[in-house]
């Protein structure tokens, strides 16, 4: 079993045990809000768009509504649970697409809900997320006003927005130092990652997909 498939198992039965009104790390979301989010994000990329282009957002929320309509919080939490589709080509992809969204997902509905500690995760978990740590987490840092040098433990730095390489010198940073797993978490704007900041923490600034 894969980290994605293995976290979303998880997560099936953590919202089977909370339930619907339970929080989230997600302002403003709960439950039932987030296994919305994850189902339309896996089954409708017409609808998923809505996130990033203003213009779709209401169309995703008209979706959103139906489905709801349609599905029980149970049955949602179910069907999402079983994965993509076999005609859905996200089923061939689940590691690459999903590691990152399982993970921070599944530590949204956690740690909201009094599983605050940090899970010791396996090496080969974290190395799973090291490629959306460098990809996605540099891009989450890119405006910041000082480089970001992310330290995970056990793994190579990595720099966010050096636009001027001052990095190389090791002049005028930001270090950020945590797993792989916490960093991740952080660049996603997550308050409750457990990482240690050195340097100007003002000059960060964590931007959305």
């Amino acid at each position: 079993m894969s980290f994605s498939s293995s976290e979303r198992a998880k997560m099936v039965a953590l919202f089977h045990e909370l339930g619907p009104d339970a929080p989230t790390l997600c302002e403003g979301w709960s439950a039932h809000d987030l296994i919305t989010h994850l189902w339309v994000r896996e089954n409708r990329p017409d609808a998923a768009i809505g996130a990033f282009v203003p213009a779709l957002s209401s169309h995703a929320d008209g979706i959103a509504r139906k489905l709801r309509a349609q599905k029980t919080y149970e049955e949602l939490v179910d069907s999402w649970g079983r994965g993509a589709g076999r005609l859905n080509p996200l089923r061939y992809a689940d590691s690459v697409f999903n590691a990152a969204e399982h993970f921070v997902h599944h530590e949204d509905l956690r740690r909201a809900n009094g599983r605050t500690e940090p899970r010791d995760l396996s090496r080969a978990a974290h190395a799973e997320l090291l490629l959306p740590l460098k990809l996605l987490g540099t891009r989450l840092l890119s405006r910041s006003r000082r480089p970001v040098v992310l330290e995970p433990q056990g793994f190579p730095p990595i720099v966010a927005a050096d636009k001027r390489r001052v990095s190389e010198q090791g002049d005028a940073v930001v270090r950020v130092r945590g797993t792989v797993a916490e960093l991740l978490l952080w660049a996603f704007g997550r308050e409750a990652a457990r990482v240690e900041i050195e340097g100007d923490a003002s000059a960060i600034v964590r931007s959305s997909l």
